[in-house]
């Protein structure tokens, strides 16, 4: 469900009915949140029938009750809701980890309710690796148009630089092209990749962090991949022609592709021994609790990741 107080909740309740029938969708999260947001959906014109995960009965959808929140505060920032987050997805991991269920779709959570809630982890990703027992993941942002992967999260602009090796470098793209072959069966993928500075350094005149991102390069050439670069970012991606690009940071890979299609953009895990998924966008709080938002990113997620299991089965 994500944080309780964003939109998570109702963009669950609107994509149950858009969902497909390949596989059974089980919730975990507060049944009261659910609740709440029932009462502010107005264009719902079928209550969904939920019945306890496990159990028997038919129902639409699965649901496990953590039983964190009462009386909820739409868009609050609060410590006790980075918790109950953070309780949702531990529950999710034990599941996958079971062999209950066959993908995690995440909604987003608020890294600042987190911090107040004494959870150390920036944000669902590092969460994820760490109960993962991986070091080397990576973020990769999808739409129907274009896939980015990114060498850097979550940190700041000014320690970007000094993260940009050959080795961080070449294991984005190796993982990048794994994941092209297993998750989307693209037999030989072509890859493009950024360059950290204006014009891509311009031969040294500006930065020499291209050396390490050639290297890479030239390290994954050397194995058969097929790879490109380093191309400046600010021409590279207005005509999409390749299997995935990666950007050297957040911003770099973020814009374009939520920029040719917001609401359609998933959060790809990669590096995981399971599947995880996410809608691209934040948790909504200035609209949270007003029975407006668009569950067309969850919907994509979703699929997604029915997608990827389906490719591995």
């Amino acid at each position: 469900m994500g944080d309780p107080a964003g939109i998570g909740g109702e963009i669950i309740l609107k994509a149950l009915h858009q969902l497909s029938r390949k596989s059974i969708p089980l919730i975990i999260g507060d049944y009261s949140v659910i609740n709440d947001h029932l009462r502010t959906i107005k264009t719902m014109s079928k209550r969904p029938h939920f019945k306890g995960f496990m159990e028997g009965g038919k129902g639409d959808v699965e649901f496990i009750d953590i039983g964190c929140i009462r009386g909820l505060r739409f868009g609050a920032i609060d410590g006790l809701y980075g918790q109950a987050s953070y309780a949702y997805l531990i529950e999710a991991l034990k599941l996958v980890f079971l062999g209950d269920v066959s993908a995690i779709v995440t909604c987003p959570i608020s890294k600042a309710s987190f911090h107040k809630g004494g959870i150390s982890f920036p944000g669902h990703t590092e969460i994820l690796a760490h109960f993962g027992g991986v070091t080397d993941y990576i973020m990769m942002m999808a739409n129907k148009i274009m896939r980015v992967s990114l060498v850097t999260i979550h940190i700041p602009l000014k320690h970007v630089p000094e993260e940009i090796t050959i080795e961080r470098v070449f294991k984005c793209i190796a993982l990048t092209h794994h994941s092209l072959r297993t998750y989307w069966g693209i037999g030989n993928p072509s890859i493009k990749v950024c360059g950290l500075n204006p014009h891509a350094g311009e031969h040294g005149i500006m930065g020499n962090e291209e050396n390490a991102i050639s290297e890479a390069i030239n390290r994954a050439k050397s194995i058969g991949m097929e790879v490109g670069g380093p191309y400046p970012a600010d021409t590279l991606f207005h005509s999409p022609d390749c299997h995935a690009y990666i950007a050297m940071y957040h911003d770099q890979g973020l814009i374009p592709v939520k920029t040719v299609d917001f609401r359609g953009t998933v959060n790809i895990t990669l590096g995981l021994p399971f599947i995880r998924t996410s809608p691209g966008h934040g948790t909504g709080f200035d609209i949270a609790g007003k029975g407006i938002a668009d569950p067309s990113g969850l919907v994509e997620a979703y699929r997604t990741a029915e997608e990827m299991c389906i490719k591995t089965s």
